[in-house]
């Protein structure tokens, strides 16, 4: 098994380095210090496995992900390490295509058995963010139950920072109709102010910020 660790962190790169050669199956391990330098490689022989961090200098992990899956589709295995732990997160960078998730307060015990599980084909999700991903997803599929297409695109938009009269012009509708819509998504997320909204979005999954915008 050949493994990339893409991380700007070399002290973390060596000691997970030095921890996987001594695990039976692991033929080779290279460490890149940015997603750029990975990228920018010929991948000869092309790697088994790519363990990443997000918040990386330049390219960061989650457009990383898309870039190996545009360029090797799914033949690449893929595990995110990294300090953000958010639920949002982590179903993001599972849409983009990643094999799993691992937390970096996670132990090396779990990072080996997150490899072999991904390398037979499996996902994986750390142990401590499975019950909190799981209650995420019930809440989050009653909330968007409720609201209509039009209503969850009027979200997103107001999420984003844009007006009242600036959403009116992206949709090609009047400033009147979005009230409107904006007014019932505050009402059947039973909130009553525009942050109060933008904070229960965000909490249920029901908008996601760009990943470049969080913190490590």
């Amino acid at each position: 098994m050949l493994v990339a660790l893409v991380d700007d962190h070399p002290l973390l790169t060596e000691s997970i380095k030095n921890t996987l050669l001594l695990q039976p199956g692991v033929g080779q391990v290279k460490t890149y210090n940015s997603a750029d330098i990975f990228l920018s490689e010929k991948l000869v022989p092309v790697p088994d496995i790519v363990i990443t961090d997000l918040m990386m200098p330049g390219t960061n992990g989650l457009k990383l992900i898309e870039a190996i899956r545009k360029l090797n589709n799914d033949k690449i295995k893929i595990l995110v390490l990294s300090s953000i732990n958010d639920v949002q997160t982590i179903k993001q960078v599972i849409r983009a295509g990643a094999n799993g998730y691992l937390s970096k307060a996670s132990p090396l015990e779990e990072l080996i058995e997150a490899i072999f599980e991904i390398n037979e084909g499996r996902q994986y999700i750390a142990k401590s963010l499975r019950e909190s991903m799981l209650n995420t997803m019930f809440t989050e599929e009653q909330v968007v139950y409720h609201l209509s297409p039009r209503e969850k695109e009027v979200l997103h938009k107001v999420c984003s920072g844009l007006t009242i009269k600036e959403i009116a012009y992206d949709l090609d509708l009047s400033a009147h109709t979005v009230q409107y819509y904006h007014r019932s998504v505050l009402t059947k997320l039973k909130v009553k102010r525009t942050t109060d909204l933008i904070v229960f979005a965000m909490q249920h999954g029901l908008y996601i910020p760009d990943i470049d915008q969080q913190k490590k």
